[in-house]
């Protein structure tokens, strides 16, 4: 407490206004963190158990089906078929560094087929349909 000219001052709080723009970009920052760990998540937990058995090679929405095909064979596997979307393909790896390879093409997530099948068994989708 400070004591000057017979008046005594007190600490008053302090109270702090948030404005809609800040909360706005942590809100977006939030949301971004949370599909960046989505996806790592993925990326780590979804790696394919037996590559030589088949992967499964997502590239972006917009990827066309020819690019798809492309892109997942030309860093050396053979074409098995679409993998319920024409950007997921399945492929039989022809070497062990094919998943390094083909990341290095544009893909996103390369992981086991079993899983692609799980995941889109709930969504009423047939088995290599494009």
């Amino acid at each position: 407490m400070y004591v000057g000219n017979n008046c005594i001052s007190k600490a008053e709080p302090v109270t702090q206004d948030i404005s809609l723009g800040r909360r706005c970009f942590d809100a977006a920052l939030v949301t971004l963190l949370a599909i960046a760990s989505l996806f790592v998540i993925a990326r780590i937990g979804l790696k394919p158990r037996d590559p030589a058995n088949g992967v499964a090679v997502v590239f972006s929405p917009w990827t066309s089906a020819e690019a798809t095909l492309v892109r997942a064979t030309d860093p050396g596997g053979r074409f098995v078929r679409y993998g319920g979307f024409a950007f997921i393909a399945v492929v039989i790896p022809e070497g062990p560094d094919y998943s390094t390879r083909v990341l290095g093409e544009g893909a996103l997530l390369v992981f086991d087929p079993q899983a692609l099948a799980a995941c889109f068994s709930g969504f009423g989708l047939k088995r290599g349909s494009p």
